[in-house]
């Protein structure tokens, strides 16, 4: 039995699948990215120790080294993908500063963080216009 010859009529399709899981890949990123980094308007807490504390539980990233909080919109950080300085392939320099929290966790004991509110400029990893990843403060 000779095969089959191939069907040009899924390419197209499975052209369409790939972009897709790319777009859904990138999606999810971008939605990790909002859940370990945005916090607008910034959440009340009497200090930035607790606040770094409830914060880092409340988003289910306890226990890890150092995480920074932006509180700013969406749309703003988005705006550093599409109008920020390119730095390096995919990472780009916010223009304005941003108002942050970053939250260090304490060497000894529970998974308690010493907090530190600052005013920065912000560098990101973009994937089509959105952020995926927070870099550093600048």
């Amino acid at each position: 039995m000779a095969p089959k010859p191939p069907r040009p009529a899924l390419l197209p399709l499975l052209c369409l699948a790939a972009a897709c899981l790319a777009l859904s890949t990138a999606d999810a990123q971008y939605d990790k990215f909002l859940k370990r980094h945005l916090d607008f308007p910034k959440s009340w807490a009497e200090n930035d120790q607790l606040y770094c504390t409830t914060m880092m539980g409340k988003r289910s990233i306890r226990c890890q080294g150092k995480n920074t909080f932006v509180h700013a919109s969406e749309a703003q950080l988005r705006a550093v993908c599409t109008s920020g300085l390119s730095h390096g392939q995919d990472a780009r320099d916010s223009l304005g500063t941003f108002q942050l929290t970053v939250c260090t966790r304490l060497p000894k004991g529970p998974c308690l963080y010493q907090g530190s509110s600052t005013i920065a400029r912000i560098r990101l990893v973009c994937h089509n216009g959105s952020p995926v990843q927070y870099l550093r403060r600048i």
